[in-house]
């Protein structure tokens, strides 16, 4: 069985290495230059762009593993705890895509230092580089223990071949690589998850989810602020809509992921969770790995678990790239490196080896997962929402300030037991209970400090009349 596995594995990192090279090619056409190793010229179509964005989405661990128990355990109201906040995200990128791509910046670290200045640029590269390297680490990780029973080899082993690949084609085509490799993984698991959802068809269809009681409605409304606020300061999603060729481009990029969320992140879900009640009507554990064992014979199920850890791909390299980025082009300095080509590419591996230290001490640095979730909903909300509102832009910086220390703050209370701000148990299961407490000081901060400008702002002596 290993052999057939190590077999399908190299196929798999031949075709991604061909896609890195291609898309080497391309970029070489527009013009070998750093830049647009980052941005791939900003010449890519909303369609590419969708189908990287739904890859990203439809990882492994999170809209598959994660989706299936919520649905498993809330019926349909487990929506409101993940397919719903993603669709309200993806629908106000939609409408605010033209305002943001107005303002001529690539990438977030970017448009926040030309909008706020050098110290809040800091504060994004800080924390995008820890989100994202946790972020990046954990599919590493969760990539690596998942194929190494089929490889019949050590996980750390198996998490350093597949940073080694990741490393490859990015070194080779910057941003356009992960697009283009992104299509190649989101059309794989497109397959997949349709041969699941035939698979998992009985003729009651959805019904096992109707009465299954729903999550608390302050679980639904602290999901909804956390992750909506959290996502809309997601560097990855801003890569991809200023990419695109035109507004029009990102527009679709979004209308696409949206419509493809309903089928993949709610549709097929819903049919597994629905076949999981049947099988394993009260399962304490994870359901979906235990319901793959009932619906495909082993030779099957192996292949699938491992076209699944290969789509993790496209997380590592996504979330490698926003690192990248942040360390070689975005971070504040007195002399920029954004212009020497050799150096973007040995950032583009360098991000994703780092990633791959974060993994091997995975188990170490847990912590830092759950942390980086209030980072990006209690740190960079505020300078986002800043950038709609000019006249809240110098609150907004201080918000941005206090509002990261204080989801340090809230994190360390709560996960050392001093103190525990959410009752309800689904809040501590989903280990977010901290990010709200954060976020309130954050409005009283931004709140505060507007007033406080209006206050000592001077007033304008009167115009004599002419």
């Amino acid at each position: 069985m290993d052999l057939l596995a190590w077999l399908g594995g190299t196929l798999l990192a031949l075709g991604m290495l061909a896609l890195g090279l291609w898309a080497g090619v391309a970029e070489r056409r527009h013009g070998a230059d750093s830049e647009g190793f980052w941005t791939a010229h900003r010449s890519l179509s909303g369609w590419s762009l969708g189908m990287s964005l739904s890859a990203s989405m439809l990882s492994v661990s999170w809209s598959l593993v994660y989706g299936v128990e919520l649905l498993y355990r809330y019926g349909w109201g487990g929506l409101w705890l993940l397919a719903i906040p993603w669709l309200v995200t993806l629908g106000l990128f939609y409408l605010l895509v033209p305002r943001l791509r107005a303002f001529g910046a690539f990438s977030q670290g970017e448009l926040f230092g030309q909008v706020y200045g050098r110290e809040l640029q800091l504060l994004t590269a800080l924390v995008l580089s820890v989100v994202f390297l946790a972020w990046c680490g954990a599919e590493i990780a969760a990539a690596g223990e998942l194929l190494a029973p089929m490889l019949q080899a050590p996980a750390p082993l198996v998490m350093a071949g597949l940073s080694l690949l990741v490393a490859a084609y990015s070194w080779a085509g910057g941003f356009r690589a992960v697009v283009l490799t992104d299509v190649a993984q989101f059309l794989l698991i497109a397959v997949f998850l349709g041969f699941l959802a035939v698979r998992s068809w009985q003729p009651q269809g959805l019904s096992p989810l109707a009465p299954i009681p729903a999550p608390s409605l302050w679980l639904v409304l602290v999901t909804l602020l956390v992750y909506v606020t959290g996502w809309l300061s997601e560097a990855d999603i801003w890569l991809r809509f200023t990419a695109a060729k035109s507004d029009t481009h990102a527009r679709l990029a979004m209308a696409f992921t949206a419509g493809v969320s309903l089928v993949l992140v709610i549709g097929v879900p819903a049919l597994l969770a629905a076949a999981a009640r049947r099988l394993l009507p009260e399962s304490q554990d994870l359901v979906f790995p235990r319901l793959l064992a009932h619906l495909l014979p082993l030779k099957l199920h192996i292949l699938v678990l491992g076209g699944f850890a290969a789509v993790a791909l496209s997380t590592i390299s996504t979330t490698a790239n926003v690192v990248a980025v942040t360390w070689a082009r975005d971070w504040p300095r007195e002399k920029a490196h954004s212009s020497n080509l050799s150096w973007a590419r040995w950032a583009s591996a360098l991000a994703v080896f780092a990633a791959l230290v974060v993994a091997w001490l995975s188990r170490s640095l847990s912590e830092l997962f759950y942390l980086s979730a209030g980072l990006l909903s209690a740190g960079l909300f505020w300078p986002t929402l800043g950038l709609f509102y000019p006249s809240l832009r110098e609150a907004a910086r201080v918000a941005a300030w206090v509002g990261f220390f204080a989801v340090l703050a809230s994190f360390l209370l709560e996960r050392s037991g001093l103190f525990r701000f959410a009752a309800d148990p689904g809040l501590n299961e989903l280990a977010i209970g901290y990010i709200p407490p954060a976020l309130a000081v954050g409005v009283l901060a931004l709140a505060g400090s507007w007033l406080w400008m209006k206050v000592k702002k001077p007033q304008e002596a009167p115009q004599p009349r002419q």
